[in-house]
């Protein structure tokens, strides 16, 4: 099977030019406030800026725990309001825990607990691609 290219995608040397790597829509993960919202549902159009934050190292596991905290500037941490999506994609294998050397101490509250950073996995870059190449009805790129 041949892959069609066209003329306006071909470089100087008459290869495909790479696309840009995929970027998270927002400006940085969302923090839960102090009162957890009730009734509140994850929103599945949030996944790839999920699957974005954590390939930059945005999400980590706090104290060998299942709370998912946002890693801010490498020094603090706060809960991630994306937590119940986060641990869905780990249950998926998009996003695995990195291995028990790489644990960071970061700020949470007032006191310093171990972090663990999540990263994504080979299933979770190929997803975070795929949804990257998607756009709505109508867009032309």
């Amino acid at each position: 099977m041949t892959r069609r290219v066209n003329r306006d995608q071909l470089g100087l040397f008459g290869t495909v030019d790479p696309a840009p790597p995929p970027t998270s829509a927002r400006q940085c993960p969302p923090v839960r406030e102090r009162k957890k919202a009730s009734g509140g549902t994850g929103n599945p159009l949030v996944a790839k800026d999920v699957l974005a934050e954590a390939r930059d190292g945005r999400y980590g596991l706090l104290d060998d725990s299942d709370k998912v905290v946002v890693i801010e500037d490498g020094e603090r941490v706060r809960p991630a309001l994306d937590e119940d999506i986060v641990h869905h994609l780990i249950t998926n294998g998009y996003i695995a825990r990195c291995a028990p050397g790489q644990t960071m101490t970061c700020v949470y509250g007032i006191k310093r607990s171990p972090v663990l950073p999540l990263q994504l996995t080979g299933r979770g870059k190929a997803m975070l691609q795929r949804w990257s190449n998607l756009h709505p009805l109508g867009e032309t790129k």
